[in-house]
């Protein structure tokens, strides 16, 4: 995986069938048990591998339910603080930036074509840099279209920067055809046993585990685990 992430984008895709529901029904609230297990792995890992040689990690989470507060401005922007954050000092262009912006009536965050505008200047300081985004595919189509956009501008011009991506295959084509360079892609297929093994660390971390009781416990197993199999 490690050479992967060498790629400029690297896409991990997972099947329709990683949807889950808190209630086994599929396509309502649900939850991306492996897809977000593997996502935090690989960030950590990074963090981890990286430590103390000037490179820097970025992160997103998609979330359907926060697709209003989601926006290409908001994210992007998101990314350029955490790059920042990672710098000793606040370059002072940034900060001005900032400032100017604050002065209007109101006060106002920059506009996306001045954020993209920032980043290869903070990135250049980095030896390499890397954007992580987990569930791009819950990000609604057109602000998706933007952010993509958005997100080849800064590998455009800040050749050290590498993505990695994480959504349901069927965004797969989509970002095939607006990333113009050279993509690895990764199916992950959870087995049953991930599933249960992932429950059963959730059941164990339970915050008031006597609410539960060893009844109520096997029926968790047994139905999350026939709706997965079932789907």
């Amino acid at each position: 995986m490690a050479n992967h992430l060498m790629q400029s984008c690297f896409v991990m895709g997972f099947p329709e069938r990683e949807r889950l529901s808190s209630g086994g029904v599929r396509n309502s609230k649900h939850t991306r048990i492996t897809a977000y297990f593997i996502s935090s792995l690989v960030i950590d890992t990074l963090c981890d591998e990286t430590a103390s040689q000037n490179v820097a990690v970025a992160c997103l989470y998609c979330d359907y339910r926060g697709q209003k507060e989601q926006t290409p401005t908001g994210m992007i922007g998101s990314l350029l603080k955490q790059f920042v954050n990672a710098l000793p000092k606040i370059p002072e262009e940034i900060a001005e930036a900032f400032l100017a912006e604050q002065g209007h009536i109101g006060g106002r965050v920059p506009r996306l074509s001045q954020i993209l505008g920032m980043f290869p200047r903070v990135l250049a300081r980095f030896r390499q840099a890397f954007i992580c985004v987990d569930a791009l595919d819950e990000l609604v189509a057109e602000h998706r279209v933007e952010f993509l956009c958005g997100l080849c501008e800064i590998l455009e011009k800040s050749p050290n920067t590498r993505l990695f991506l994480t959504g349901r295959s069927p965004i797969q084509p989509e970002l095939e055809s607006r990333i113009p360079r050279t993509i690895s892609v990764i199916s992950i297929q959870p087995s049953m046993d991930d599933i249960k093994s992932y429950l059963e660390t959730k059941l164990d971390s339970d915050p008031d585990p006597e609410a539960m009781d060893t009844s109520l416990r096997r029926e968790i197993m047994t139905k999350i685990t026939q709706e997965f199999s079932e789907m």
